[in-house]
């Protein structure tokens, strides 16, 4: 029933996708709440829902911990079923069985689909935290690069976006959870360094933007509490922003129903005139 709902809140959003051919930019924000947005939203964020498509009651899943739910939104499916229950697992060490492996031996990712469904399309992972490179094989895309600190990746990001053209560039920021875990979530520094964090935004899109349309997803992996702690089975942990703009998308269209982390694999891959994997569980709309 969710995904029925789902499907019928974003078919508007979504049925001019596979005529409008334009790369994908992801915005993964570690640590960013919708809470945070709730309380205030900076301009550049709210520059992307005011153009496009978004919901802040988005969920994430649990437990509410990065690795986790990082995994569901590039995997599209959930921790029973592709494994990751914590930031310690590895694929090549884990205690939960995959219910579908890629070549590597772990859960499908939007990059191992992608590869083998359309193999010249140029996929690039660029990352802030170390941890996100476990989930992902290097194998399935042309570029992974870390590069720590949120303002250095998203200079490694603009340079990257100058002299190539990928078709999707998968991008995650880590300094906003930094100052959740120092300062607590929805602090005067954490609200100060979402507006940072911000300002980075506006130099993605407007570098992902420079030689024509492009979609922007932005999202996070989950929110935090006062006590500088996530993990709970919490909304203030859970809920997270999930944020669409791009061409053929309406603007300032909230998405009423339900939206998942793990329909974002989904979503991105529709985006790009590719079906859904049928391991995954998320799902995107249709035309």
């Amino acid at each position: 029933m969710r995904t029925r709902l789902l499907a019928l809140a974003l078919t508007p959003l979504l049925a001019c996708m596979a005529q409008v051919k334009a790369p994908v930019v992801v915005i993964g924000i570690d640590g960013l709440g919708a809470a945070a947005l709730l309380k205030q939203t900076p301009p550049n964020i709210a520059a992307l829902m005011k153009s496009g498509a978004w919901t802040l009651k988005a969920r994430g899943v649990m437990p509410t911990v990065s690795s986790p739910n990082w995994a569901s939104m590039i995997m599209g499916a959930t921790p029973d079923r592709h494994g990751i229950d914590s930031n310690d697992w590895r694929f090549d060490k884990y205690a939960i069985t995959p219910a579908c492996r890629a070549p590597r031996g772990s859960f499908p990712t939007v990059f191992d689909w992608l590869k083998e469904r359309a193999p010249k399309l140029h996929t690039a992972v660029i990352h802030d935290w170390q941890g996100f490179a476990n989930l992902v094989d290097p194998a399935s895309v042309r570029t992974m690069t870390h590069v720590k600190g949120s303002r250095a990746a998203t200079d490694a990001v603009v340079a990257y976006l100058k002299t190539q053209k990928p078709d999707l560039l998968f991008i995650q920021l880590d300094d906003l959870d930094h100052a959740g875990h120092d300062k607590g979530w929805l602090s005067a520094e954490y609200m100060q360094e979402l507006e940072v964090i911000d300002a980075m935004v506006g130099r993605i899109v407007a570098a992902a933007r420079t030689n024509g349309p492009a979609y922007i997803l932005l999202t996070g992996d989950h929110g935090g509490q006062a006590d500088g702690k996530h993990g709970h089975p919490a909304d203030s942990d859970l809920i997270i922003p999930w944020i669409l703009s791009g061409p053929g998308i309406p603007a300032n269209r909230e998405i009423t129903s339900v939206v998942s982390t793990t329909d974002t694999a989904a979503t991105i891959v529709s985006l790009l005139g590719q079906p859904a994997h049928p391991c995954w569980t998320g799902k995107a709309a249709k035309p």
